[in-house]
């Protein structure tokens, strides 16, 4: 059952789908905003098209470097992206149990008060969805989108 293996997220921007979307898919703007409250992101490297690899390196406050990946799956521009993440085997934090490969599906939908963002994540099994929140995934995620928000109030003009 997928209920069982799915963190959802919501959050509304006051802007449109367009400019929405671009924060999600141009690298110099992503790398504003993604990742836990007090990181940086010292790579990004985004591919948007299906088929199409994504990296983005996390710099936590204490300097350490946790390495994402994956492929774009489906790439609907405005609207929905879908993309797989590749757990770094390398991450000391798993302890020789990786988990599986995570799907991510983004879908931004057009509102009075601006875009709908909501943010679907499907974990490879049950267990990979209730370790990866123990280790706070969903806090993480949520920190995210709120940088996202900020970076919407701090930067209006950004997204022409």
């Amino acid at each position: 059952m997928t209920a069982l293996r799915t963190l959802t997220l919501t959050r509304t921007f006051a802007a449109p789908c367009a400019e929405v979307y671009r924060m999600w898919t141009d690298p110099a703007l992503v790398a504003q905003w993604w990742g836990i409250a007090g990181s940086t992101v010292p790579l990004c490297e985004l591919d948007v098209r299906v088929g199409g690899a994504w990296r983005i390196h996390m710099r936590t406050a204490s300097g350490k470097i946790y390495p994402n990946g994956g492929t774009y799956l489906d790439v609907v521009p405005q609207s929905r992206l879908v993309y797989s993440d590749e757990p770094d085997p390398a991450i000391a934090e798993w302890s020789g149990e990786v988990p599986g490969t995570i799907e991510h599906t983004v879908r931004f939908e057009p509102r009075a008060a601006g875009t709908l963002v909501t943010l679907d994540v499907l974990f490879a099994a049950a267990a990979d969805r209730r370790r990866l929140i123990g280790f706070g995934m969903d806090k993480g995620l949520g920190q995210g989108l709120d940088r996202l928000a900020q970076l919407f109030a701090r930067l209006p003009a950004a997204v022409p």
